[in-house]
C-alpha cells in the first residue's frame, strides 16, 4: 500500500511539473528566421497605354536607366542577400518582436499577418515631392499616404506596417523593387520643348504592392513608366 501511494505521489508530481513547462511564459513563443529561400516574379512594366511583360522590352529599359542591378532577370540566381530582413519572435497572440523592434499583431487570417510598430512615425509636409516622387508613395499597398489624407500638407501620423504573408502552412515576408519615369515637355525661352524627366526608385522594402497606382500613370501631360518586381522570402522556424 505504501509504495502504491509513494507511485501514485510520483505520478501526481510528473504530471504537475509537465503543466508547469507547458503554461511557463515563453513556451508559446514562435521564433522564425529569414532562410535562403527566395523566390521572384518576373519584372512587369506599366504604362498609362498597358501593361508589358515581355522581358527583353524590359530588360533593356531597365538597362538603359543604370537600375539592371536591382532587378533579378533569373529566377535562379534570386539571393536574399541584398534584401533587408530580420527575425521575427511571436510572444502572444498579440505582440511580436520584429528583429529587436517592439510590434503589435494587428490583422491575421489565411493568407497575411500584419505588423504594426507599436509607436506612430510622424512626417513632415512634402509640397517639394516631384510626380514621379508621388507615383513611387503609392506602390505600397497600405503605405503612410493611404493613410494619411494631409500627407502632402499637414504633418500626420502613422504606423508602419510589416506584412508577413502565409503560403503552404509557411511565413514569408514580402518585397518590392521598383522604378518610375516621369517625362513631360518644358517651353524654352528659345521656343523649343525641352524634354524633362524624372525619376524615383525603391529596391527591397518590405512591403506589397498597390496596383492602384497604375490608375495615376499618365495622368495630366507627363508619360510614366513603371517596372515593378515583386519577390518573397521565406521565414524558417527556429
Amino acid at each position: 500500500m505504501k509504495k502504491m501511494l509513494i507511485l501514485l505521489l510520483l505520478c501526481v508530481t510528473a504530471f504537475s511539473c509537465s503543466k508547469d513547462d507547458n503554461t511557463s511564459p515563453g513556451h508559446d513563443l514562435e521564433s522564425y528566421r529569414p532562410s535562403d529561400d527566395v523566390s521572384v516574379d518576373a519584372p512587369v512594366m506599366y504604362t498609362a497605354n498597358g501593361v508589358i511583360h515581355d522581358q527583353k522590352i524590359i530588360k533593356d529599359y531597365i538597362v538603359r536607366r543604370g537600375d539592371a542591378a536591382y532587378f533579378t532577370f533569373d529566377a535562379s540566381t534570386a539571393s536574399g542577400a541584398n534584401l533587408s530582413s530580420f527575425t521575427l519572435e511571436f510572444q502572444d497572440d498579440k505582440n511580436a518582436l520584429r528583429g529587436n523592434q517592439k510590434v503589435e499583431i494587428i490583422s491575421k487570417n489565411d493568407t497575411l499577418i500584419m505588423l504594426a510598430a507599436i509607436d506612430s512615425t510622424q512626417d513632415s509636409p512634402k509640397p517639394e515631392k516631384n510626380i514621379a516622387d508621388s507615383l513611387m508613395d503609392l506602390v505600397e499597398l497600405g503605405g503612410p499616404v493611404s493613410e494619411c489624407p494631409t500627407y502632402y500638407t499637414d504633418p500626420c501620423k502613422y504606423r508602419k506596417k510589416y506584412p508577413i504573408l502565409i503560403s503552404g502552412g509557411k511565413y514569408y515576408i514580402p518585397y518590392v523593387t521598383a522604378t518610375v519615369t516621369s517625362t513631360t515637355w518644358v517651353p524654352t525661352p528659345f521656343g523649343v520643348p525641352m524634354e524633362w524627366t524624372e525619376t524615383s526608385h525603391v529596391h527591397g522594402p518590405v512591403m506589397r504592392f498597390n496596383k492602384e497606382v497604375i490608375s495615376h500613370l499618365g495622368s495630366g501631360q507627363y508619360t510614366d513608366t513603371l517596372v515593378v518586381q515583386i519577390a518573397r522570402r521565406a521565414l524558417t522556424r527556429q
